[in-house]
């Protein structure tokens, strides 16, 4: 029978291709309220054209696609993935965003090339060619679905609250599931048995009581006896950092903590082994690591929280020229990615009592939002039937404990006590850059993946009692 869903698959190829680009047609830019609720509307109505019910759910900043599709089965699988993207107004870009042409493209060979194609509407759209090639082969659905989509590029400010408001009926899944390309440029399949959370916020840094300019900014000829605030958001900048920027030296900064364990410390040993640190440079555009070697450089990755100044705004930069002034207020914007153990409250925390006893009261903290990620142990069931699917398709894959992507999997293992798995192949990349891009044969293997995984999870025959136990003690 399973053959017959990856013949369907690779027969109608053709139309999951037209299906992904009509969804990347459809913008859907948070940052710009364009599109999302057209989107979310799409998606809805594509999940009721499989047989499913689905609503659109307003939420505290974008709506939630909430569907499900009950196929009689003893399994279901809740699949949590985003339809919005980020904007597309980088130069450079060789063909029209939204238009999502399909064409040669450097070495990859055939892609399509658009805003959204990696991040995230090529997994949401290989979901949906799942789906139809069970129905065009013929072939019962192995699990019922629970469809979740939300809009992320802002913070995913409305999933918590729905996940909380429907926690037990979400509750009902055996497994959660989050589709991402992951596939290496040489054909390599990578999973990622976790990610790390996300936290955005400002440290911010006005003149007043404290010292510098309160009116306006002034003369830079005042700076030998007015205190500049630009001066003192990088010094507070600079000791939040030790040991030439590889540490945070924040106390409490990692809570509980995430303990690495013998089974991490051999998955970490075999990544070593298999990957080239100079592709991996390449790949990113750097030319070195902060890090001594290698191994401390991936140990880091994996298993260390960071935070990470994206940018700073004061006073005036003038290429052809300067304007000499104490500015009255300076502002950096930072994120940080919490690891498990961790939580948005006590980083926060930690951070305020650092800056105060460093003598940095007059350093304000503005946090926009943030979640902590999660992980799963290789060993468990569902993870199993992940690397089995993709040895179905061929592939050997890299077994990463975590990723520093970005992803709430603590609102699916801790506040629903689900197991979680991700990542599924697909070669695509240049997110958020201009000439975003998905390989289409990639993709195709993408889509028979997801075939045989839902095969595998529905055919698997741990009790179902078992199935809803997380193995890390949820």
């Amino acid at each position: 029978m399973l053959d017959k869903v990856v013949a369907a698959a690779a027969a109608h190829f053709e139309a999951q291709v037209a299906r992904l680009q009509r969804f990347i047609r459809q913008p859907s830019v948070s940052a710009a309220g364009r599109g999302n609720d057209a989107m979310a509307a799409m998606l809805a109505d594509e999940i009721r054209a499989f047989g499913g019910t689905a609503e659109v759910v307003p939420g505290v900043d974008f709506p939630i696609v909430y569907g499900r599709i009950d196929a009689g089965a003893e399994r279901t699988v809740l699949i949590h993935s985003m339809y919005d993207t980020t904007p597309a107004d980088e130069p450079g870009w060789l063909v029209p965003p939204f238009d999502a042409v399909r064409m040669d493209f450097e070495n990859y060979g055939e892609c399509i090339v658009a805003r959204g194609a990696e991040d995230t509407k090529g997994p949401v759209g290989a979901v949906f060619a799942m789906l139809d090639s069970y129905r065009r082969a013929g072939v019962a659905l192995p699990v019922n679905f629970i469809l979740l989509f939300e809009a992320s590029e802002l913070g995913s400010a409305s999933l918590p609250p729905f996940v909380h408001a429907h926690r037990e009926i979400l509750r009902q899944a055996d497994v959660a599931y989050w589709p991402w390309h992951t596939q290496r440029q040489d054909g390599t399949g990578v999973v990622w048995l976790g990610c790390k959370g996300i936290v955005t916020f400002k440290l911010r840094v006005r003149a007043g009581e404290w010292g510098g300019p309160t009116r306006a900014e002034i003369h830079g000829l005042h700076s030998g006896w007015i205190a500049n605030p630009t001066h003192r958001l990088i010094a507070a900048l600079a000791s939040m950092k030790k040991d030439g920027d590889v540490d945070v030296a924040i106390d409490d900064f990692y809570g509980a903590g995430d303990p690495i364990t013998a089974e991490d410390e051999a998955l970490l040993a075999a990544l070593a082994r298999r990957l080239d640190p100079k592709v991996i440079l390449q790949e990113i555009g750097a030319q070195r690591f902060k890090q001594a070697t290698f191994v401390d450089a991936l140990r880091a990755h994996i298993f260390q929280s960071e935070f990470n100044v994206s940018g700073i705004t004061a006073g005036h930069v003038i290429e052809n020229g300067h304007k000499v002034t104490i500015p009255s207020e300076a502002v950096a914007s930072l994120d940080l990615r919490p690891l498990d153990g961790m939580s948005v409250e006590q980083v926060m925390t930690a951070l305020r009592g650092h800056l105060d006893r460093h003598g940095f009261t007059e350093v304000a903290i503005e946090l926009n939002s943030g979640y902590v990620g999660g992980r799963m142990p290789v060993s468990h069931w569902a993870v199993q039937e992940l690397i089995g699917a993709y040895r179905d398709v061929g592939l050997d894959p890299e077994i990463w404990p975590r990723t520093a992507t970005a992803i709430a999997v603590s609102l699916f293992t801790k506040e629903l006590g689900l197991p979680w798995i991700g990542t599924c192949p697909g070669h695509s990349g240049r997110k958020h850059s201009a000439n975003e891009f998905v390989q289409l044969s990639t993709y195709r293997t993408a889509i028979e993946f997801m075939c045989r995984l839902m095969w595998r999870l529905g055919r698997n025959d741990v009790p179902t009692s078992d199935h809803r136990a997380h193995s890390r003690g949820l």
